[in-house]
């Protein structure tokens, strides 16, 4: 007979998973403590292809998965993926995602971060082929636009219009990828320096979100995006008041240098209580030269409309995609970007009462101008990129009961598909478009 470390036998766990008149006396019989590990252990044998897999069926899979998450737990229980370093490219990225979406077939809601290649790819080899060939490609078809430029790449919702959207002469004559991704939204330039987040969210686990595009863009920015932010404002804030400090410190040693090797020259007769404040005015002149940047507090996190935005500037783009049970919030923030990768983009009709006529230049703002380099060397990009993800880590361990999964263990649902080839070839929604 079958039965688990902690005493449970086989029997007991289909009168638990099939008759719920005798659930209460299971839980009475074994303790919730115990089911609770036998279930996430069979669940996890199950999932790796290990143990007796015959125990559960294949159908009850996010059974075990949803009452196991939510037996120990009143957070949402969520599967975090970190794909930096992962080698995947933007169209690989959001391939995964919408498997993840909508082909999990347990069930689990996720949180995913990262920075991506635009164009080249580690499993979309066939892309790489038109690439090597300097062409563009539609599904393996071969069209004669000529990539040039392949420092970024053109990502519009599933709804955008090319001709609408962007500007078709510059975008053919720099030769730019331009795909569709499977989610709503307007259209965002990203590059190597975008920081990508996505949430998927089961509406079973996160049944305080209503699945819709406003209430989930509302709590993004306040349970989530706002925590972060407001870490990286204090962070850059400290670091800055320390560099202060130390411009000053140090130009308090050069001038007390100055002074003593005045001696020998008999130019020492100051008087010391007097020389010591002109040299801290000074210094403080100098100081605040030396780290003059811009002024945080006159950039902090909101959501306006439906952008996320620091002032009056939009710093990132958002899109959601909805199915039945379940919801998906990505974004693209904008750490750093080149100035003309965006006249790639044209006024759209349909913009936020906010934004007015403003063009790209001055609606947008680049984050590494607040918490990076960009504020005179306040905090390198390397660093501010690494603090953005961790501080994003750190409030969704407090707002999510976190599960750490590899990449290796994310793909099996690309597997499950066929692969990435035959998922992006076939039923996957993000597509290249042929211009």
């Amino acid at each position: 007979m079958f039965t688990t470390s902690t005493g449970i036998t086989k029997d007991a766990f289909h009168c638990l998973l099939t008759n719920r008149n005798k659930v209460s006396t299971i839980i009475k019989n074994f303790g919730k403590k115990n089911i609770i590990q036998c279930i996430v252990s069979k669940h996890k044998s199950y999932h790796t292809g290990t143990g007796n897999n015959n125990i559960f069926p294949r159908r009850r899979q996010q059974r075990l998965y949803t009452r196991s998450s939510s037996f120990g737990s009143t957070k949402p229980k969520v599967c975090w993926l970190d794909l930096n370093g992962s080698g995947l490219s933007a169209i690989e990225r959001l391939c995964l995602e919408e498997a993840l979406l909508r082909h999990d077939p347990l069930n689990r809601s996720w949180a995913i971060i990262g920075t991506h290649d635009p164009i080249y790819n580690t499993r979309l080899k066939k892309i790489n082929t038109l690439i090597a060939n300097n062409k563009n490609g539609n599904n393996g078809n071969i069209d004669n636009v000529h990539i040039k430029n392949d420092k970024c790449i053109i990502i519009m919702g599933i709804g955008g219009k090319p001709s609408n959207l962007l500007n078709m002469h510059k975008v053919k004559q720099d030769g730019v990828v331009v795909i569709k991704r499977f989610s709503g939204g307007g259209t965002v330039v990203v590059d190597h320096s975008s920081l990508w987040t996505t949430f998927i969210g089961r509406t079973s686990e996160f049944n305080h979100v209503q699945p819709f595009p406003k209430d989930i863009m509302k709590w993004s920015a306040d349970e989530i995006f706002h925590n972060v932010f407001e870490q990286l404002h204090d962070v850059s804030n400290n670091h800055s008041s320390n560099m202060k400090t130390s411009a000053i410190e140090s130009s308090l040693i050069r001038k007390k240098t100055l002074v003593m090797d005045t001696k020998s020259c008999g130019l020492a007769a100051v008087n010391k209580q007097k020389d010591i404040p002109i040299m801290i005015n000074r210094s403080e002149n100098v100081g605040a030269v030396s780290v003059e940047k811009k002024n945080n507090n006159n950039f902090k996190f909101q959501l306006r409309e439906n952008d996320y935005v620091l002032g009056d500037q939009k710093m990132g783009g958002n899109a959601q995609s909805i199915i039945n049970g379940a919801w998906l919030h990505h974004t693209s923030f904008l750490w750093d970007y080149v100035d003309d990768h965006m006249e790639y983009l044209t006024l759209p009709e349909k913009r936020p009462n906010y934004r007015g006529d403003r063009h790209h230049d001055d609606f947008l703002i680049k984050l590494k101008s607040i918490y990076g380099s960009g504020c005179n060397g306040n905090i390198s990009d390397i660093e501010g990129k690494r603090l953005f993800f961790s501080h994003l880590k750190g409030v969704s361990e407090k707002a999510f009961d976190i599960e750490e999964v590899s990449l290796s263990e994310a793909i099996q649902v690309v597997n499950t598909l066929g692969g990435f080839e035959q998922w992006f070839e076939g039923k996957c929604r993000t597509k290249i478009v042929d211009l």
